[in-house]
């Protein structure tokens, strides 16, 4: 009986644990870049290279009328989370030469800053504020960087 009671109030402080417990909310669409390794993510990395700048600045070409999907990893089997027009700039900074995809950051805000124009002293995650993703390289085109 009193093994049955000790139980009973484990259970009790367990639930109340939980029920109080501060759970991270789910990032906003927009708010934050893809979270990393999610399901079928594959994160963006901005990579150290001598006190080079981390990506290029590119432009969507070629989508013509229509628009080109972002997806959230190296290849096109996850659904796409974004889509792309022809004359958007966007920062290419990393690659996936098997998928011949690259990694992309961007943003639909004229004067935001996504915090890729200096060099990085490791490989890191990008992690914000704009919005990461990959998409196939034929789509893209270097005009900076």
């Amino acid at each position: 009986m009193k093994a049955m009671i000790a139980g009973t109030a484990l259970l009790a402080l367990v639930t109340g644990s939980l029920a109080q417990a501060q759970f991270p909310a789910q990032p906003q669409p927009g708010s934050l870049a893809m979270p990393p390794f999610v399901g079928a993510n594959r994160p963006v990395m901005l990579k150290a290279d001598d006190g080079l700048d981390p990506c290029a600045l590119g432009e969507i070409t070629g989508a013509g009328e229509g628009a080109i999907m972002v997806f959230p990893a190296d290849d096109t089997s996850p659904d796409a989370i974004d889509f792309l027009s022809d004359g958007e700039q966007v920062w290419m900074c990393d690659s996936d030469d098997a998928s011949d995809a690259i990694g992309i950051i961007y943003t639909r805000e004229p004067d935001a800053d996504c915090k890729v124009g200096s060099p990085v002293s490791a490989d890191r995650v990008y992690a914000g504020p704009c919005k990461s993703g990959w998409i196939k390289s034929e789509w893209v085109k270097v005009i900076a960087g």
